[in-house]
């Protein structure tokens, strides 16, 4: 699949004094700081893995991840004057100097674009959280990290979180230290606390996510040799209630989505997900984001040699989301 960076050319025509990057606040994991690109998208430090990931995404896959937009290269020169280019030719005149920086970006769909109060969810998914690569002294630390948590055991684990509090009007958030040190009990309890909203268990949500990993499961069963390694599920649902939106004005636009200054900052279970607990008639009864981020250690075979070669599908993301649903399905 070729990047759609001739949409990013298209669509980012401002003036010199227009470009605005500012920093991703609703970021609840991950130890890359993320921007906002004139509140439209998400733009993160270019990985070279990654990006060739997002060019040459499988088509099963394109409804998983974030859509992919293209590149974006940001200059500065010695004097802090700042330009930018896309991956297919210049956005705007570039000002940067032989003196200056220049940091360059992944540009992807900003997931929490929709949402008034997005309640947003990072979970690390499989037992394996280096790449193919790694250093002996990064798989050692990784093969810690995931032993003390819940991903060597479950193949998930809790990476941050934040959820909108209706009676305190302001987000709670979890850090990823939480979830390193969370047993199965307490991560359960993590699960329940984000989809509990109002004073209520979100079980329209919950049944949301679970079609979702019911259609997400079943793409990455037909998917050979690609290895998720330390990449991510973002699960995202509006915080902001049906009947506190017709009373807008309690909430001013400086809270909304990504600017609100309250945020701070190996078995495999191959059977069917379908259960009595799962109602498909919920399903539509609200808006769920649900997609796979992270991909900078991934494995797959259009970049991979044969020494690093894997068969079948990614079994400890499959176990993963197994898991996951029997955590929720639990829930209800």
């Amino acid at each position: 699949m070729k990047s759609n960076s001739d949409f990013v050319q298209r669509q980012f025509k401002f003036h010199p004094d227009e470009l605005s990057l500012k920093p991703l606040k609703a970021q609840v994991g991950g130890h890359v700081y993320m921007k906002i690109l004139n509140d439209q998208y998400v733009c993160k430090p270019l990985n070279e893995r990654e990006l060739q990931f997002y060019q040459n995404i499988p088509k099963n896959l394109a409804d998983h991840v974030p859509a992919f937009q293209g590149t974006l290269v940001e200059n500065e020169d010695s004097s802090g004057n700042r330009g930018a280019s896309s991956s297919n030719g210049p956005i705007r005149e570039e000002t940067s100097s032989s003196r200056g920086s220049s940091r360059e970006y992944l540009v992807l769909e900003n997931l929490t674009k929709d949402y008034k109060k997005p309640c947003v969810l990072d979970l690390k998914m499989g037992t394996r959280m280096y790449g193919d690569f790694a250093t002996d002294s990064k798989r050692k630390s990784q093969r810690k990290k995931s032993t003390k948590s819940t991903s060597a055991k479950l193949g998930v684990r809790f990476c941050g979180s934040q959820r909108f509090s209706v009676s305190n009007n302001s987000f709670e958030m979890f850090d990823k230290y939480v979830g390193r040190n969370a047993d199965e009990t307490e991560l359960r309890k993590l699960l329940e606390q984000f989809f509990t909203h109002g004073c209520s268990l979100r079980k329209d949500v919950i049944n949301n996510v679970l079609g979702e990993i019911c259609r997400m499961k079943k793409s990455l069963l037909d998917l050979e040799e690609y290895r998720f390694y330390s990449s991510s599920i973002l699960i995202i649902y509006e915080g902001l209630l049906k009947e506190e939106k017709s009373d807008s004005q309690h909430f001013s636009d400086a809270e909304n989505s990504m600017d609100c200054e309250n945020f701070k900052m190996e078995a495999f279970g191959s059977g069917s997900l379908e259960s009595t607990k799962y109602r498909k008639d919920e399903v539509s009864s609200c808006t769920v984001t649900m997609k796979m981020i992270d991909f900078a250690n991934i494995s797959f075979p259009s970049v991979d040699s044969e020494q690093f070669r894997h068969e079948g599908p990614d079994r400890g993301f499959l176990m993963g989301l197994d898991n996951l649903y029997e955590i929720l399905e639990s829930l209800l």
